[in-house]
């Protein structure tokens, strides 16, 4: 039990944050990357609140630390204590953030996570309108150099000097099949893709680029392939039997749990690609912020990024 003699307003935002985001992504070192602070930073936050509970709140199990019976109680609250304290940040903003947002993403963006990153906009600022464009990552990236938009999430990095381009996270792409498609046993090389119809995007584009460079580094080119402008199309005719691709696996790890899709183990690894909020540097930056805030916390929820790709470093394209 805890002591509710301890329960004093000495514990701090800061320190329920610390606890609440090793506990989400399970070290200390990626809520220290998510944080923007050092691992010491958070370790001693954690500490702290501790010894002002009197109780344990992890245990160590291999590389991961798992919150205990006790600090599982102790989550729950300290989750409500945040978003209480979002809420009561966002009293002014609800009136102050206002107008309309130009605001573009990319297909698998708008699968994974646009449904609730929407609602959330609508509920948290409800005189702020979006006006929303799905697209490819090089229309987007046209589109918002040419200030067609405010702000996009996708895979690309503008180079204009009014446009700022943040890296937000990695995306993960995989090679698939149908999971009764009978496949080479053991690793899948780019001699075996050429055996098979191939689906993708194409170009320009990011995953015409990354099936690209993948063959090409065993010394094949891409020649023959079904070009599809649909994820959601791609991952229907993979699942059919009809191809194999290279997709996002954020929007094919249902299918694979189901087992209507298998991940093929490609050799060489298939790199992870980073993905930027792009925005134009003019706009708001309080609502610029708050959105992006938003995008974060679902697409991190909804697993839309790389497990070691969540940290965020902020640059000018």
């Amino acid at each position: 039990m805890v002591d509710s003699s301890s329960l004093s307003t000495r514990f701090t935002l800061h320190q329920l944050e610390a606890f609440v985001w090793t506990a989400r992504l399970g070290t200390v070192h990626a809520a220290a990357r998510h944080l923007h602070l050092t691992q010491p930073a958070i370790s001693h936050r954690i500490r702290d609140l501790e010894e002002e509970l009197g109780i344990q709140l992890f245990e160590r199990q291999s590389q991961r630390l798992l919150v205990t019976e006790l600090g599982r109680n102790v989550l729950v609250y300290a989750e409500r204590v945040l978003a209480s304290a979002q809420d009561m940040a966002r009293l002014d903003l609800r009136r102050t953030i206002t107008g309309l947002v130009r605001m573009g993403v990319d297909e698998s963006c708008a699968i994974i996570g646009m449904p609730q990153i929407l609602k959330e906009i609508k509920d948290s600022y409800p005189a702020l309108r979006v006006d929303l464009t799905v697209g490819g990552g090089a229309q987007l990236l046209q589109k918002i150099n040419s200030h067609e938009l405010d702000m996009a999430l996708h895979t690309g990095q503008s180079s204009q000097p009014d446009v700022t381009s943040q890296f937000i996270g990695l995306t993960e792409h995989q090679w698939v099949a149908a999971h009764d498609l009978m496949m080479p046993d053991g690793d899948f090389l780019p001699a075996h893709a050429l055996n098979h119809r191939i689906v993708c995007n194409a170009p320009p584009s990011t995953l015409h680029e990354s099936a690209s460079r993948w063959l090409a580094s065993d010394g094949y080119s891409f020649e023959e392939y079904s070009s599809c402008n649909s994820l959601s199309l791609m991952v229907a005719l993979v699942a059919s039997g009809h191809a194999i691709a290279m997709l996002p696996a954020s929007i094919t790890r249902r299918q694979v749990a189901e087992k209507s899709l298998q991940v093929l183990r490609a050799k060489p690894a298939v790199p992870n690609v980073p993905y930027y909020f792009s925005y134009l540097a003019h706009h708001r930056s309080d609502t610029t912020a708050r959105i992006l805030e938003i995008v974060l916390r679902n697409l991190q929820d909804a697993g839309f990024f790389h497990a070691d790709g969540s940290s965020r470093d902020s640059g000018r394209g």
